[in-house]
């Protein structure tokens, strides 16, 4: 059954009368100075539900229904309405830092579908690409080009879909439409992508074949610099070229290229192997403003070999703990790179220790289960009564 536009309507009428200009004006400057490594009031804060949770909103949110994600994938009214509960009404409500964005959530396929790699999904989860197992089909994607059908190829046809959907119905509610912003589909990166295409294999390949690697991950370039100039048609980041919106928070940058599968290899192979892409990738996106990298696990050996690429303007670290954070952004901000995605404790954020220990240059980000607790860290963070 498809989802009810109506009760749409109304979350999006709803959301119209709760924005605040005042406030999203005071954001902007905010990821706009931290970003650039400049003074700053406070580093942005971004509070996020628990993975696999959702917050309990409070009245009159409190009545909207969020759909299943298998229904979500094919039907632009749940998936707006699914991102507006529970990326941006949350942020009106604690009154964090974040950026009101929403992105259509298909998952980290798009590249490789485009590319024709056979993908699927099952139930509620996310989809995921079956590798190619023979070095001939391998062979067969490194040489085929970067002409790829942007209308009809992988799951662009739906993506296609829901983006344009999104701008016409925030189109619709005028303050919406200058208040939320429209993130960049997840497009992974060269690494990330040829993994998927190859799975573990892939690994194999930098000994055995290397100029066959080179040659995929050359391709996967062009392919994700058209894709990303074709979305950009949909996207609404109001401080591009300069940054634009991901994971609910603004990265420094046009792009996120995600690279999780580097860390599996040595400084010395990504750097001769794999970074010449990235280093491609982030300086040819157009506005001359590069881009950032992420990814989750210990990458600590890589990264001063990341802040050796001229367009890299953010690190994004899906797990930070797990590294040498201090000394990190000791590194980045000698190179004028921030780092997203930190993730204090709870007293660290409001006793002030965090913004004193990473006073610019950094993004926050604290995931609770409960929306009252985020209100009271909010506002322990910003100095609000």
């Amino acid at each position: 059954m498809p989802a009810n536009e109506a009760e749409l309507d109304r979350l999006l009428a709803l959301i119209a009368q709760a924005v605040d200009f005042d406030h999203l004006a005071a954001v902007d400057e905010r990821y706009r100075r931290a970003l650039a490594c400049e003074d700053v009031d406070r580093p942005p804060l971004v509070v996020l539900s628990a993975f696999t949770t959702q917050w309990k909103l409070p009245p009159p949110f409190d009545t909207f229904q969020s759909y299943p994600y298998s229904q979500a994938y094919h039907d632009p009214v749940a998936m707006m309405q699914n991102m507006l509960l529970d990326r941006v009404v949350p942020g009106l409500i604690v009154r964090d830092d974040s950026p009101l964005s929403i992105r259509n959530d298909h998952g980290t396929v798009q590249i490789a579908s485009l590319l024709g790699a056979n993908w699927q999904m099952h139930g509620d989860n996310y989809p995921w690409v079956e590798p190619l197992r023979e070095s001939q089909e391998l062979e067969q994607f490194a040489n085929q080009g970067a002409d790829v059908d942007l209308q009809q190829g992988g799951v662009t046809q739906i993506s296609n879909r829901t983006l344009d959907f999104y701008r016409r119905k925030l189109d619709a509610f005028p303050p919406c439409g200058r208040a939320i912003q429209i993130s960049l589909p997840d497009l992974q990166g060269p690494i990330d992508v040829a993994e998927q295409l190859r799975g573990s294999d892939l690994f194999i390949d930098f000994y055995e074949t290397p100029d066959l690697v080179d040659a995929l991950l050359d391709r996967i370039t062009n392919v994700i610099l058209r894709v990303a100039d074709h979305y950009r048609q949909y996207a609404v980041d109001r401080l591009d070229p300069v940054a634009s919106t991901q994971h609910g928070y603004m990265i420094p940058g046009r792009l996120l290229n995600r690279i999780d599968s580097a860390i599996l290899v040595s400084a010395d192979m990504y750097t001769e192997q794999i970074r010449p892409h990235d280093t491609r990738l982030l300086g040819e996106l157009g506005g001359g403003a590069g881009g950032s990298i992420h990814f989750c696990g210990n990458g600590e050996h890589l990264v001063e070999s990341l802040l050796e690429i001229g367009p890299l303007r953010g690190l994004d670290f899906g797990q930070p703990d797990m590294m040498d954070v201090p000394e990190l952004h000791r590194k980045a901000l000698a190179s004028k790179v921030a780092i997203t995605q930190l993730h204090p404790s709870r007293d660290e954020l409001v006793t002030g220790r965090a913004a004193g220990q990473y006073p610019t240059g950094v993004v926050f980000v604290y995931n609770c289960t409960d929306i009252d607790d985020a209100r009271q860290v909010v506002d322990a963070y910003a100095g609000r009564a």
